[in-house]
């Protein structure tokens, strides 16, 4: 059984970033034909600094693939997305409260035990208006829950004001902190302070980070040990944040494993255990805030009409992915809503030209179509850190100038993307968005609700159908609520308030190891190394 740590996941949803955000899973690799190696070391690569390590308040990927080897997630996922025992053995689900019995003998890193109270004292911090948590809304919808601890019972019961139907699952996304980072969460900035099976030991800012193994850790999934034949003494993640220089470092010896794509991943494929797997999508979503083109469902409809989703998705993944179809896309899924793509406009340039014309959007002399005086113009923005999307936005701008569309192009890095469509109105579509989400509830508070500063709703949709629907699953806890959460995406989709274009694939290489992958790393748990 495979299993899954989805931190990493969820936090690339909340950052909305153009950047390498992945989960998910693949059975044990690496190359490993030796015996075990006693004590030794497991070098892997971190594809930007992590920055700040504080569970509570990072939505960077490469913190949270860190994070994963000194933190436990509340509810761990096997590979079909089912809760699996871990720090919490078992679990009563209604649709608005979910009870967890927490494991005796857990242990924080600095010795002091793991109870229920620590588990609510977490979970009530993140509603704290002086946290500002931005897992507020993701791994829980809102502030409006409580929490009850029960340390002779065992049991930490999270009660929602109205239906979560997916708030089990959700909560894979939260890790447990404990001990003085629980007292102190200021100090978790730059140390660890979980139950996980590792602990920070070194912390070289762009360089690389240290972590000690645990031997006392024995309370993994489904009972998972640490101090096992092969399990690594020490874990060191290098910051690498080029595919050739880590396809070079694996190929020499000076990695254990990496995330290697674009054109080195060829090279490595030849000689090594390569892990293969899905890695959320590349979404466009228009600013329907008033005064913006998107904000008339026709013209969005027929900027997507324009679309050929299948040229621009075999560009933006090294015709290694697929035309989107979801705004999901990372295993372990616990609802397909693959279903929904039926509601995409379907390429048809002389629908979406047509479309416009009876509209009343008229093509001037110089080709550009206008309205009442108003040119038909889209500023568009898009982060430029990773390969192809130059490429990929090139593809965009000549769909929508062929239709007669003026589209003015801003490149930021991701940081400056985020702030600007976040909390800036200057633009009209942000044609590529990643995002890498497995639960369609994670998605909601960006596609409803109010938008900055008090919610998350930064393009402004305002879908009653997906907004009903979705009111409707909530209420129908796992899985028999996912044909409810597939009609709201349906929805979602055939206004065009949002776009599915990719799916994406990401490659983790593995040498003198085997491993699990979970997120853009092995599971920590999993990883054995093995003499040459």
């Amino acid at each position: 059984m495979k299993l899954h740590r989805t931190m990493t996941a969820v936090l690339c949803a909340i950052a909305l970033a153009a950047t390498a955000c992945s989960a998910g899973a693949s059975g044990p690799g690496g190359e490993g034909r030796g015996a075990y190696v006693r004590n030794g070391t497991f070098t892997a690569t971190l594809a930007q600094d992590p920055g700040k390590l504080d569970p509570y308040h990072t939505v960077v990927a490469a913190a949270n693939n860190l994070l994963s080897f000194a933190y436990d997630p509340l509810v761990v996922l096997d590979d079909k997305g089912n809760p699996v025992p871990g720090i919490a053995t078992k679990w009563e689900v209604t649709p608005s409260s979910v009870t967890l019995t927490i494991r005796k003998g857990v242990t924080c890193s600095d010795g002091s035990p793991v109870t229920p109270s620590v588990v609510s004292k977490d979970l009530e911090y993140l509603k704290d208006p002086k946290a500002a948590s931005p897992l507020l809304g993701i791994v829980l919808p809102n502030k409006d829950y409580t929490t009850r601890a029960d340390d002779a019972a065992g049991t930490v019961t999270i009660t929602t004001g109205k239906p979560d139907g997916l708030l089990l699952q959700s909560l894979s996304a939260f890790y447990v902190v404990c001990g003085s980072g629980t007292a102190d969460p200021t100090a978790l900035a730059g140390k660890t302070s979980g139950s996980g099976p590792y602990r920070l030991t070194e912390a070289v800012p762009n360089d690389h980070y240290t972590l000690v193994r645990r031997d006392e850790y024995a309370w993994g999934p489904n009972g998972a040990r640490i101090n096992v034949p092969g399990a690594p003494k020490k874990v060191v993640l290098k910051v690498v944040g080029n595919d050739t220089t880590a396809a070079n470092l694996l190929t020499s010896g000076g990695l254990n494993g990496s995330v290697v794509n674009g054109p080195d991943r060829q090279r490595l494929v030849r000689t090594m255990k390569e892990h293969r797997f899905e890695a959320g999508g590349i979404l466009a979503v228009f600013n329907q805030h008033q005064g913006h083109p998107g904000a008339d469902p026709v013209v969005r409809k027929a900027l997507t009409q324009a679309l050929d989703r299948g040229q621009i998705a075999a560009v933006l993944t090294d015709r290694q992915g697929k035309i989107g179809d979801t705004t999901m896309g990372v295993p372990p899924l616990i609802c397909d809503d693959s279903g929904a793509a039926a509601g995409i406009p379907a390429f048809d340039e002389t629908a979406a030209a047509a479309a416009l014309d009876a509209a009343g959007w008229s093509k001037g002399a110089d080709g550009i179509r206008a309205k009442g005086g108003t040119r038909l113009s889209l500023t568009a923005l898009y982060a430029s850190d990773r390969p192809n999307l130059p490429a990929g936005m090139e593809l965009f701008s000549a769909a929508w100038r062929k239709l007669g569309v003026e589209v003015k192009v801003k490149t930021l890095t991701s940081a400056a993307f985020l702030q600007a469509i976040f909390q800036g109105d200057n633009w009209d579509v942000a044609p590529m968005i990643a995002l890498a989400t497995q639960l369609p509830s994670q998605s909601v508070s960006f596609f409803s609700g109010p938008g900055s500063p008090k919610g998350s709703n930064f393009a402004g949709i305002r879908n009653t159908a997906y907004e009903q629907l979705v009111a409707q699953a909530v209420q129908t806890p796992g899985r028999p609520g996912c044909a409810l959460w597939t009609e709201a995406e349906k929805a979602l989709f055939a206004g065009a308030d949002v776009v599915p274009i990719a799916q994406k694939y990401v490659s983790y290489f593995g040498r003198g190891a085997t491993f699990e992958i979970s997120g853009e790393m092995p599971l920590p748990t999993s990883i054995r190394l093995r003499a040459h």
